[in-house]
């Protein structure tokens, strides 16, 4: 498992500077963005405090938690990149056809492509990962 607490801790204080500059700065009468922006940071900044903390403590567990990238993994890899790639360029192509007739949105086309592709590498490597 690789240790994210820097990564978490920069984003944290990233994302409440940016809430405390958008709160002074922005003068308009509504609801203001900043606060919700800080109160973001600062749950990540909680989260990841106390996650590093439970880390520490459980270094054993941390070792038998990390998994050697074996063969197996590679060429389960393999396959759901390939598997994806031959579903993912015949729906390209499909939508690419339908834009001809059909106005569809670049946004909505994305979209389309996206979630397809998020659930046809999950479904491919629950597969592949059963079946080998």
């Amino acid at each position: 498992m690789k240790n994210l607490f820097m990564q978490r801790l920069l984003v944290s204080i990233l994302l409440i500077v940016i809430g405390f500059i958008q709160v002074i700065l922005d003068a308009s009468v509504g609801f203001n963005n900043g606060y919700i922006t800080v109160l973001l940071g600062g749950i990540i900044l909680l989260f990841s405090t106390i996650s590093n903390i439970k880390s520490r403590k459980n270094k054993s567990l941390e070792k038998e938690l990390a998994k050697e990238y074996d063969e197996r993994d590679a060429l389960i890899d393999g396959k759901v990149a390939r598997f994806t790639l031959y579903i993912l360029i015949p729906e390209i192509l499909i939508l690419m056809f339908l834009t001809n007739f059909v106005l569809i949105p670049t946004n909505n086309a994305l979209f389309i492509i996206l979630i397809s592709l998020m659930i046809i590498e999950f479904g491919s490597r629950k597969y592949y990962t059963h079946i080998l």
